[in-house]
């Protein structure tokens, strides 16, 4: 059964299920669904592999739905009554026809099965198919099929993978849960704006996408439903205190020293008071060995060591940012990187001791760096900037390990009064749980700026609808172009400085990529493209505008 609540009405969350690990694949599933108080444990477990009653289906299905039941039902089953757990539920689920009777009952206690599902999803949620699904079990002519082709069309179901749907199959608890998530995780509706009027409100996201590209000024916004609600903005991760930030790559990819006069373009331009970019991202692609931020490099804490000598070094990147907030009178702030902790291999100490990889000794390398990070920073005394806190070097979190790990690591962070933030690419597993691990701020990527794309608006709609869905920041992406690619460089940048003041992005937060050092090519090259592109990326700057 799905909903014991007929014994506990205590609501039991994801995280407190001793049957559910936290490495467990559906976790977060689970975990967004008790959160919203659409399922509720019994005595600390979820006993995933239960079959789930066709009870306890409406039951949940009505919660997630907020349905209601009729006034005057013009349905009711011959083995229910109104003292019978889940009445009101079924006549609802009943009233909107997402459930069939036989001889007029409705076997509440009978398990569902997976055609039953189909029916009520594509009822329920108004689920149309195409009619280009196929099973071998399901035959185009079978009563169930136009259910299942329909949520196989929208993506809740692919079948098994030998062709077969197995309709009579019993769903237990764990596939429905899974089922409902996938539905609710992402809008049900979007909403295709211009001239600030809702123009069209389609099911598609892409459909919606393509809507907008029809008008100069079209923006894609997710419409709420009975689960979620959707901001009309990009996040504004007020604590992170990031308005403008900027990454700065200072591994062993960079081979000049920085200076002063390097960082004033970033912190104001043109020597006016105002200021471009507030934050500053410390992070190192890579060391000596290898990468830094990648799930394949093999660093040990001899090259976590290096990079943290590399940072606070007297000609390093701090110092010198440092030296030039002081020259101009201003404060920055910076967060910097933890290298991610290598997933294969021993771990060899500082010592030369061979630590075994398990996520006890990952969570105690990215310890042993933060204290080590923390404890040169206060040494250093930096007059003018402000360390605000980590950024998490890996662009995705599918490894199942990661999550529990940026937890902890997130965890002592914040014990530390400090903020955690990443930048997950495009299509980066799991984006849209990263609050759930203790992330303080996301910005997406749109990944829309390499000159032989042909879809970058689409991108571009995809990444602002995707950040507002997910309440997260987005990261402004330019490469760094040489004098033979500035030109097409400049037209694709403005791409990306349009669609941000079309989606109203100055203001909130957002985070600007430039390859190892853009900016600075855009100064000291100062030619009309290069220089076209600097004042397109000062129209970003909050201060500016204001």
């Amino acid at each position: 059964m799905l909903l014991l609540v007929f014994l506990s009405p205590a609501l039991v969350k994801a995280n407190e299920f001793s049957d559910v690990s936290r490495y467990h694949w559906a976790y977060q599933d689970i975990k967004f669904l008790s959160d919203k108080e659409v399922i509720k444990g019994h005595l600390g477990k979820f006993s995933p592999s239960a079959s789930i009653t066709r009870n306890d289906a409406a039951i949940m299905l009505v919660r997630a739905m907020n349905l209601e039941a009729p006034a005057e039902p013009q349905v009711i089953p011959a083995d229910m009554n109104p003292s019978t757990r889940g009445y009101n539920e079924v006549l609802a689920v009943l009233d909107k026809g997402m459930f069939s009777l036989t001889d007029n009952k409705f076997d509440p206690a009978k398990p569902l099965t997976r055609k039953d599902m189909a029916m009520a999803l594509a009822v329920g949620f108004e689920y149309i198919g195409s009619g280009k699904s196929s099973f071998k079990d399901l035959p185009a002519d079978d009563p169930y099929y136009p259910f299942v082709d329909a949520i196989a069309e929208n993506k809740v179901t692919t079948g098994y993978g030998d062709g077969t749907f197995k309709p009579d199959l019993t769903v237990d608890r764990l596939q429905f849960a899974v089922f409902l998530s996938r539905i609710y995780t992402k809008p049900l509706e979007y909403n295709v704006k211009a001239s600030g009027e809702v123009k069209h409100t389609v099911r598609s996201a892409e459909e919606a996408i393509n809507l907008a590209m029809q008008y100069p000024d079209g923006t894609v916004h997710p419409a709420d439903n009975t689960l979620q609600s959707f901001s009309d903005h990009t996040g504004l991760l007020s604590e992170t205190g990031i308005r403008n930030g900027v990454l700065i790559y200072n591994g062993a990819e960079q081979n000049t020293d920085f200076t002063a006069n390097y960082f004033k373009p970033y912190l104001t331009p043109g020597g006016t008071n105002q200021t471009l970019f507030d934050t500053f991202i410390i992070l190192g692609r890579s060391y000596p060995g290898g990468e830094l931020g990648s799930s394949k490099n093999y660093a040990n804490y001899s090259d976590f060591q290096w990079y943290i000598d590399q940072t606070f070094s007297e000609n390093g990147v701090l110092e010198a940012l440092n030296a030039s907030a002081a020259q101009l009178q201003k404060k920055a702030n910076v967060y910097l990187a933890i290298p991610y902790p290598k997933l294969q291999e021993d771990i060899i100490g500082l010592d030369g001791a061979v630590l075994k990889n398990s996520p006890k000794e990952r969570e105690k390398m990215a310890a042993w760096y933060m204290e080590a990070v923390e404890a040169v920073w206060e040494e250093k005394g930096f007059s003018n900037l402000t360390f605000k806190g980590y950024y998490w070097m890996s662009e995705t979190m599918g490894y199942p390990q990661d999550g529990p790990l940026v937890e902890q690591i997130s965890a002592r962070i914040h014990q530390k009064g400090k903020f955690l933030i990443y930048s997950p690419h495009a299509l980066s597993t799991n984006f849209e749980r990263w609050e759930t691990y203790g992330f303080d701020g996301a910005y997406l990527q749109p990944n829309a700026f390499r000159l032989k794309l042909t879809d970058a608006d689409q991108r571009l709609h995809r990444a602002f609808l995707n950040a507002q869905i997910y309440g997260s920041g987005i990261n402004i992406e330019i490469d760094q172009y040489g004098p033979h690619q500035i030109e097409a460089g400049v037209v694709n940048f403005k791409k990306y400085i349009e669609m941000s003041h079309r989606y109203g992005l100055p203001g909130q937060s957002l985070i600007f990529y430039q390859g190892i050092g853009m900016v600075d090519r855009m100064i000291q090259y100062g030619t009309p493209y290069y220089m076209e592109a600097y004042e397109q990326l000062k129209s970003l700057s909050y201060s500016i505008m204001q």
